[in-house]
């Protein structure tokens, strides 16, 4: 593995490797993201964040990504179908300038900003085809969401999809996720027609993927 880019900012160690052809993004050591241009799907938890499009009934059109790090799951999603339009939103403006400059995540309509994303959030009432929260911040160990899930939260994602739209949380593990889908399964219920759980066999991550329209997978979903 090659170092490409290491630097230390705000008490923060950002790092690029090289493994192949496969570029990785860390962060005080945690592997945040990895990109390979001509191995656009590997089988890891970003392929969870973005393959869900597949089973909407038309691509979606409108993107939004809170949490970016290096811009995997964008960067798949517009391999599938080039978008009219995408914001990625990431607290930590490193993350972005690292995304731009080794990930070359800069394709035609789409906006990369340095926000808060819980703030923007609350402040706008644009409405997208597909809406991924994938929000973690650095843990003393593990990664941490930035305030827990609860239902206020949920409400506005759910308020930030168009009527056919999906909403895409990614969770540290499968527990997680589930205990997420039981606690609030009265509110998913209510609001989406299908919720799916998603694994990889290479991460621990569950990745929730509730649709607002149809989607034709059988009897397969969280009840």
């Amino acid at each position: 593995m090659t170092r490409l880019y290491q630097r230390v900012a705000a008490g923060k160690t950002y790092e690029v490797r090289t493994a192949g052809a496969s570029v990785r993004l860390y962060t005080n050591g945690a592997f945040h993201s990895q990109w390979h241009p001509k191995q656009i799907f590997q089988g890891a938890v970003w392929d969870l964040l973005s393959l869900p499009a597949l089973l909407r009934a038309e691509p979606p059109k409108t993107i939004l990504a809170l949490g970016v790090g290096g811009g995997t799951a964008l960067h798949q999603l517009y391999h599938l179908e080039p978008w009219q339009r995408a914001i990625g939103i990431d607290i930590d403006g490193e993350h972005l300038r690292l995304a731009k400059r080794f990930f070359k995540l800069q394709y035609p309509g789409l906006t990369l900003r340095h926000d808060d994303a819980i703030a923007w959030i609350a402040e706008h009432q644009e409405t997208f085809d597909y809406l991924i929260d994938d929000l973690f911040l650095d843990g003393a160990q593990d990664p941490e969401r930035p305030e827990p899930i609860g239902e206020a939260w949920l409400t506005d994602l759910f308020n930030r999809t168009t009527r056919n739209g999906v909403l895409i949380q990614n969770h540290l593990d499968v527990q997680q996720a589930r205990a997420c889908f039981k606690a609030y399964r009265s509110w998913f219920k209510k609001r989406f027609s299908r919720v799916l759980l998603l694994t990889s066999a290479t991460f621990t991550n569950g990745v929730l993927a509730a649709y607002r329209g149809p989607v034709d997978v059988g009897q397969i979903g969280l009840q």
